[in-house]
């Protein structure tokens, strides 16, 4: 490591620790690390991918910055200038290219655990699963229960195999990473993955509960923000057995408490009340701010997954002149990146951009134009990141813009699917039967909702 004696590189592994277990102190450390040890070249990357990870307006300039300084300013390994190099790229929104350096690295060094857990973060925001399995398999082998960080690579492992569909394989293998290592979030992360896309609300709860009573109920208090995705996570549990008021009750005193401008906490808390109202529940007043974030994040394009979550604020909230001033600036945004690389993948927008145009037109009152946008997007959302669970919000608004604008047939036929992947998915049971109703199938619909109070009936015993 060039420019580390036996100290720095003692405290640069404990800043790589404690980032990699989310914890809040994990900042402070790290600057402490890079003011003892200026010529530390992995302190700095790592400083500059937690400022990336961050999606702060200007972040992108000043790592930009520090990496070319970087670039020009010293000798390094061919590791170091990998990484450097992949910071270069990811600050200028080629999170693609960023990838590929790191799996250049991992394919020299299988044991770079920061390259593998940074493959992964911008595999994942790029909705590549494929890849993001490819990657965590080719370098499994290196590892075994001796090496140091063999639970975060376990973690990753659990949530690549979710994204590819192994859902019982992935729930498998996270629990083993949770036994050894509770303070890994990610990998708790994994376990909830495989425990909503397997439907088995019963069990995310009892394991929620399981991580609380251990903790004391003090859980996950020396966190950052990642802990407020979890509470999400948490939540959907009792949503999907049709427990509304559990819902808002997490909302309320474990995701808005624990809120900050993160980009994650913006999609949590957008994405709980939307998939809450689309399952017929008012939530009063808790839009609140979230219209006005999405104004203020206009023309600070980070991650597309956080854009198309603004837009669907900016559409609740009636902001409809600044949604349409949003998806100019996200227009304008595809077209600088194409100026600065002309090669550079741009599928994210290509999705985002319409989508947002439907959610735009849903809003005004243009329903039919609305479904026509949307409807051809329904299996190709993955490009503009984020997991399946997290996606299927969005699955879910095209359905219900397809029914308001009087495609019920189509509409039932969607839902039907979704029955088939979820058969105990209360909110969906719902929607069915409503569907149903309207295209005469009454019999049918009949059966769908007492299939729907059958899931609630059970839920509360």
């Amino acid at each position: 490591m060039t420019g580390a004696d036996p100290g720095g590189a003692s405290a640069y592994d404990d800043a790589l620790s404690q980032f990699l277990d989310y914890e809040l102190a994990a900042g402070p450390v790290l600057k402490q690390v890079v003011a003892d040890h200026p010529d530390l070249v992995m302190a700095s990357v790592l400083r500059g991918a937690m400022m990336l990870m961050v999606e702060a307006s200007g972040t992108q300039r000043s790592v930009s910055a520090m990496a070319t300084a970087l670039l020009n300013g010293r000798s390094m390994t061919g590791r170091e200038r990998g990484h450097v190099t992949a910071l270069t790229a990811w600050a200028a929104g080629d999170l693609r290219g960023a990838a590929q350096q790191w799996d250049r690295i991992l394919a020299d060094e299988p044991l770079d655990l920061l390259a593998l857990k940074l493959h992964h973060y911008t595999t994942f925001w790029t909705g590549r699963a494929t890849a993001l399995r490819s990657t965590v398999d080719g370098v499994r082998p290196f590892w075994d229960e001796a090496t140091p960080g063999f639970d975060h690579v376990i973690g990753m492992q659990a949530f690549a195999l979710n994204e590819c569909g192994r859902y019982e394989e992935a729930g498998r293998i996270g629990r083993l990473a949770v036994d050894r290592n509770r303070e890994d979030l990610w990998s708790i992360h994994a376990v909830a993955h495989s425990l909503e896309m397997l439907g088995d609300h019963k069990a995310g709860v009892e394991f929620f509960d399981e991580l609380t009573v251990a903790a004391h109920g003090d859980l996950w208090a020396t966190k950052n923000p990642f802990r407020g995705h979890l509470w999400w996570h948490a939540a959907l549990f009792p949503y999907g057995a049709g427990l509304h008021d559990q819902v808002l009750a997490l909302y309320d005193e474990r995701i808005v408490p624990s809120s900050t401008d993160f980009y994650l906490d913006i999609q949590n808390r957008v994405s709980l009340l939307a998939r809450l109202e689309l399952a017929g529940v008012d939530v009063g007043d808790r839009w609140g701010e979230l219209g006005q974030h999405a104004v203020d994040r206009t023309g600070d394009h980070v991650l597309t997954f956080t854009d198309v979550h603004c837009c669907l604020a900016l559409a609740r909230t009636g902001r409809l002149d600044e949604l349409e001033r949003y998806l100019a600036s996200l227009t304008e945004h595809r077209t600088a990146r194409l100026t600065r690389e002309p090669a550079i993948d741009t599928a994210d927008l290509d999705i985002a951009i319409p989508l947002g145009h439907g959610l735009l037109h849903d809003a005004a009152g243009r329903q039919i134009e609305a479904a026509a946008i949307v409807l051809p997007l329904r299996d190709e959302l993955a490009p503009i990141g984020g997991s399946h669970a997290q996606r299927d919000l969005f699955e879910m608004e095209i359905v219900d813009m397809v029914r308001r604008a009087g495609d019920n047939q189509m509409a039932r036929q969607l839902l039907a699917a979704r029955t088939g992947r979820w058969p105990d998915h209360e909110p969906t049971w719902r929607r069915y039967a409503n569907v149903l109703a309207a295209t005469g199938a009454d019999d049918r619909a009949a059966a769908a909702t007492a299939r729907a109070d059958a899931i609630l009936t059970t839920s509360r015993q």
